[in-house]
C-alpha cells in the first residue's frame, strides 16, 4: 500500500489541503496492468506544501485518469495506460515514477461518487 499524504498550506490563517499524494516503494506499481487501485483511507500524513520533495519522480494525475472500481466501489483506480503515455512523452520510464499527485478538488469529486462509507472530503481537522 502506498504512503498517503495530504499537502496543505496556510491561507488566511486556515489550513487548506492542496494535493493528495501517493508515494510508492520500488516495483509497487505493476505498469503492465491497465489500472492501479487503492483505498483512500486514513491515516494520512499531513505535510506543509513546502515539505514536498521535488527530487522524487512524480506525475500529476488528472480527473480523467481516475476510475471507480465496478467490482469493489470502495476502491479508486488510476488509469495506468493514460499515465504511462504521458510520462513516456517526457522520456521517463513509467517504472521510474514513485509518486502520483492528485489535486484535492479532483479526489474530492471522485469520493462523492463512492458508497456512503467514503462520503468525506479531505478537509483538515487538526
Amino acid at each position: 500500500m502506498p504512503i498517503q499524504r495530504i499537502y496543505y498550506d496556510h491561507v488566511n490563517e486556515e489550513l487548506v489541503p492542496y494535493w493528495y499524494v501517493l508515494t510508492f516503494k520500488r516495483n509497487e506499481i505493476s505498469w503492465d496492468k491497465n489500472v492501479f487501485f487503492f483505498d483512500a483511507i486514513a491515516p494520512f500524513e499531513y505535510l506543509n506544501r513546502d515539505q514536498y520533495d521535488e527530487s522524487i519522480i512524480s506525475v500529476s494525475i488528472y480527473m480523467s485518469d481516475l476510475i471507480i472500481n465496478p467490482v469493489n466501489p470502495q476502491l479508486i483506480g488510476i488509469n495506468l495506460n493514460n499515465v504511462s503515455k504521458r510520462v513516456l512523452k517526457y522520456a521517463v520510464f513509467p517504472s521510474d515514477v514513485k509518486q502520483f499527485i492528485i489535486p484535492i478538488p479532483d479526489i474530492n469529486e471522485v469520493i462523492k461518487l463512492l458508497p456512503n462509507r467514503k462520503k468525506q472530503s479531505f478537509i483538515i481537522n487538526r
